[in-house]
């Protein structure tokens, strides 16, 4: 089996076309199958090298890898030939209407009712019409001409899908600039890349059905086909494709595990439990495309968030040593893990909690009592500190002063970190010497 992704380099890749990637690349994980990469630049104008290469960026970030890669702006010999085909088939047939023209034909149709269908005025005239328009100037652009059937298929996801190709109107195949539209090269090179599966979002359910036709003008193969659901936000509205906050790039940006977008865009809308989980074999074993809903999922920032602190709590120190950004040599790293892992949503935070540790607070700013810390001092344990030794020290304060519950632990907690909440400070002390705690504690 062969599998693609074929993004358009137009822009940043977002949620909704990344987690057709995904949903292709996984499917062909799945199935021992190869996943190929696609560039759909065609649009010479609105294509560029710099989002081509953001786009391979973004994928290999996610963990996506391919068998290999190619470019449309190079297969224009391909195309000719398939072109020139499907015009001796008198399948593509020229058209001269301005857009003004059609406008007006479907301003036309629709006031009196009818389906904005295109009339096939052009397929009744002559080869010396044609020639004689081409003179003066006109130049023609191409449509295909669909049979007269029921185009039917059944989905992967959707199940049994059917369009009456009387309700259709033939597609423009080629512009007349001769640009070539999306639907030719793309069956095209579904033909010759010899493709099985094709995995897209569910706007593309119409185009399939011309798509069909096309394989079947080129006497070709038809692969299977799953069109999955869009996502929407919140509120059940769809989102808009240039929103730069959904872009792979903004999730990167803000600290979100890779392994975390790929578990929640698998299995969202899925019937199968968003569980965090932090190895891809498992996720793949997980996932089975039979679970994918039909209709559309909910998509939450606040859950991906969660979630992304819950995988975060799975790391070992060692999966989580290259990970803690920028934090001091000298700090005792395996324990400093311990000490925030409970306590962060994102990586970078780390970086935070070494600032939280390392800052020497004013007991003062606290409306703490100069006897409470006093007490502090003089019951504080010889190092070296373990993490028994909160309980040791706690205990001896409680012994001398009678306090207990929150009147003996949120003094320290606010002196020691200057916050009110936070992970347990068992795992704080073991990071310092006797001397940092006594200087945290102003005796130094």
């Amino acid at each position: 089996m062969k599998c693609r992704f074929a993004p358009s380099p137009t822009g940043k890749i977002h949620i909704g076309n990344a987690r057709s990637a995904i949903l292709n690349w996984i499917y062909c994980k799945k199935n021992n199958g190869e996943f190929v990469l696609r560039i759909d630049d065609t649009d010479s104008i609105r294509s560029s090298k710099e989002f081509e290469l953001s786009i391979k960026n973004d994928l290999e970030w996610i963990g996506l890898n391919w068998d290999y890669s190619f470019n449309q702006s190079t297969r224009n010999t391909i195309y000719n030939k398939k072109i020139q085909i499907l015009k001796d088939k008198k399948r593509l047939y020229p058209c001269f209407e301005t857009e003004e023209e059609l406008a007006l034909k479907k301003k036309a149709l629709l006031s009196s009712g009818k389906p904005p269908i295109y009339d096939r005025s052009s397929l009744s005239l002559t080869a010396q019409d044609i020639e004689q328009k081409i003179k003066s100037g006109a130049k023609p652009y191409w449509r295909f001409k669909l049979e007269d059937e029921t185009i039917n298929w059944h989905d992967i996801i959707k199940g049994d899908v059917s369009f009456d190709s009387k309700n259709l109107s033939d597609p423009v195949l080629i512009r007349a600039d001769g640009t070539l539209l999306y639907h030719l090269p793309s069956v095209i090179d579904d033909i010759e890349e010899q493709i099985t599966h094709i995995i897209r979002g569910e706007d593309h359910i119409a185009n399939t059905a011309y798509h069909i036709q096309i394989f079947k003008a080129l006497e070709a193969s038809i692969p299977l086909f799953a069109h999955h659901p869009f996502l929407v936000d919140e509120t059940g509205k769809g989102f808009s494709k240039r929103l730069g906050s959904l872009s792979i790039e903004n999730f990167r940006n803000e600290g979100y595990e890779n392994i975390t977008l790929l578990n929640y865009f698998l299995f969202l809308g899925s019937s199968s439990n968003i569980n965090p989980i932090k190895d891809i074999n498992e996720i793949i074993n997980k996932f089975d495309i039979q679970n994918l809903s039909k209709s559309s999922a909910k998509f939450s920032v606040e859950s991906l968030k969660n979630l992304n602190e819950n995988t975060i709590k799975l790391f070992s120190f060692n999966e989580a040593s290259q990970k803690l950004y920028n934090i001091d040599p000298s700090f005792k790293k395996e324990i400093f893990w311990h000490f925030i892992k409970n306590n962060i949503s994102f990586m970078k935070e780390s970086k935070d909690w070494e600032q939280v540790i390392t800052k020497i607070n004013n007991p003062n700013d606290f409306d703490i009592d100069d006897s409470f810390i006093n007490t502090a001092i003089d019951e504080l344990p010889e190092d070296p500190f373990d993490e028994n030794t909160w309980d040791t020290w706690t205990s001896k304060i409680n012994n001398k002063t009678g306090l207990k519950g929150k009147n003996l632990f949120m003094p320290l907690r606010l002196i020691l970190t200057g916050k009110s909440h936070g992970p347990e400070l068992k795992y704080l002390l073991p990071l310092f010497n006797r001397n940092g705690i006594l200087q945290k504690l102003g005796k130094i």
